[in-house]
């Protein structure tokens, strides 16, 4: 099948804990970008506990992600179901079936390449609460994630444990075929007081010594590991000391930047629209909500630089694919390195695919796997 990106960019949206918001704020954003003219899907990938066509008064039986999953149907484009709202099509998450919760990791990195096909400007993917696995594989994978908190002590703290997860997570995916810097951080996820010494600072110091050749990648992976945050029930422009905490903790102890999008207020009544959450955006007392989404969007949309990429290039690629291409950039004359090297290109494969065959195509450098079969 024909897979090609569309989209200008695919957020997701996640929060360490639940019940901070999470959902609504993903179906306001969609609604927000929907009526500045932008077609709009939303995808619900809290597998086993979906909700979010409720928030758009969707109640009857639909088709979910998990007939995709259990291949019902054989692309997401078919699960898109129409909203009261033009512009607007969401992809309902799946109810709960066993093992649907945890699909296999090739499952996943087809969901991934289905997403990445949908036809609409932006993709919103409202992902379940928490450090599971899929939740932080599917963060990692959208163009920009945004974390959404609350100003609690508890879910501050979470957060800022999903940002780490996350990050960890990442650097797993990059380095996980190096035989040195792979080992060192599989080590330190595993011994939880060595885990709270992890740091980007730290995995540099011990790459200048293993690798040094990989300090580039490092420094890439932190350019572009930079989570949004988005702060729930707080006045707008409003400052809390625990947010402010979570930010320089994650510069602090992590040694990467998080971007502060903006907050939500505190709205009791949005409770009286949970089955109509774009009723509730048109309606007088949604209004600073829906001011509120507006200021975070126009915030959200500079910051990404993404581009559709044109013609046939793929964009993604499953591991046997990548593997295929590690063993044949193994065999390509050292001449095509000049402003890289071998190892760091194999390595980045497993972060930015489309950048690293983008880079081998203009140095006149092809393959059928690189491209999409019609």
């Amino acid at each position: 099948m024909k897979l090609k990106k569309q989209a200008k960019a695919i957020f997701s949206v996640a929060g360490g804990k639940g019940g901070v918001g999470k959902s609504i704020f993903a179906t306001a954003l969609g609604v927000n970008l929907a009526r500045g003219g932008h077609s709009v899907a939303l995808v619900d990938l809290d597998l086993g506990a979906a909700n979010l066509h409720t928030y758009l008064g969707i109640i009857k039986q639909t088709p979910t992600i998990a007939d995709f999953i259990l291949k019902k149907v054989s692309s997401l484009d078919e699960l898109l179901i129409e909203t009261s709202r033009d512009n607007l099509r969401i992809i309902s998450g799946a109810e709960f079936v066993p093992g649907m919760a945890n699909p296999a990791h090739w499952m996943k990195l087809k969901i991934v390449r289905h997403i990445t096909a949908l036809p609409a400007d932006y993709i919103i993917i409202d992902l379940g609460a928490g450090i599971h696995f899929n939740t932080l594989d599917f963060f990692g994978m959208s163009d920009r994630g945004i974390v959404v908190t609350a100003p609690e002590p508890g879910a501050v703290m979470n957060a800022y444990s999903f940002v780490k997860a996350a990050l960890f997570r990442k650097l797993q995916g990059v380095f996980k075929k190096h035989p040195d810097i792979g080992p060192i951080i599989e080590a330190k996820t595993k011994n939880p007081e060595e885990e709270k010494k992890f740091s980007l600072e730290w995995l540099t110091e011990k790459t200048k010594d293993l690798a040094p050749d990989m300090l580039p990648l490092i420094e890439e992976v932190e350019k572009d590991f930079s989570p949004a945050l988005v702060v729930n029930r707080i006045d707008v422009g409003g400052k809390h000391v625990l947010v402010d905490n979570l930010i320089a903790l994650c510069g602090k102890r992590l040694g990467i930047s998080m971007k502060h999008l903006g907050n939500l207020p505190d709205v009791p009544f949005i409770r009286d629209y949970l089955l109509d959450i774009p009723g509730f955006l048109t309606a007088f007392r949604g209004e600073r909500y829906l001011e509120a989404v507006r200021g975070i969007t126009d915030n959200l949309l500079p910051a990404e630089q993404l581009t559709v990429p044109a013609g046939n290039v793929k964009t993604s690629f499953d591991d046997d694919e990548l593997e295929e291409i590690t063993k044949f950039i193994e065999t390509l004359d050292e001449s095509i390195f000049s402003n890289t090297n071998r190892n760091t290109l194999k390595l980045r494969l497993y972060f930015k695919p489309s950048e690293v065959i983008d880079y081998l195509i203009s140095k006149g450098v092809t393959h059928k796997i690189f491209y999409i079969n019609d």
